[in-house]
């Protein structure tokens, strides 16, 4: 199975294996952090993709990211493997 870097979801780095959520079996994901899935499921399950694109870029805003940074980095979100 391919491990990503970043989660599939929301494209936060997964640098650890704390970053990583886990599946039904209670065994690390090798594709979403610990904040999008746990226990197999996600944690916003109705969640659209252009309000996790806005979830994101408040997040990275709350952070200290500049504004424009944000927006650059949610920009491709759509084109990870949940919004496929």
């Amino acid at each position: 199975m391919k491990e990503y870097k970043k989660c599939q979801s929301c494209a936060m780095p997964l640098k650890n294996i704390e970053d990583r959520g886990t599946e039904h079996n209670l065994e690390k994901s090798s594709m979403y952090c610990t904040h999008c899935y746990q226990a197999g499921e996600f944690t916003n399950e109705d969640i659209s993709v252009d309000e996790m694109k806005q979830l994101v870029k408040n997040k990275c805003i709350e952070m200290g990211f500049p504004k424009f940074l944000a927006g650059l980095y949610v920009k491709n979100l759509h084109k990870l493997e949940r919004w496929n």
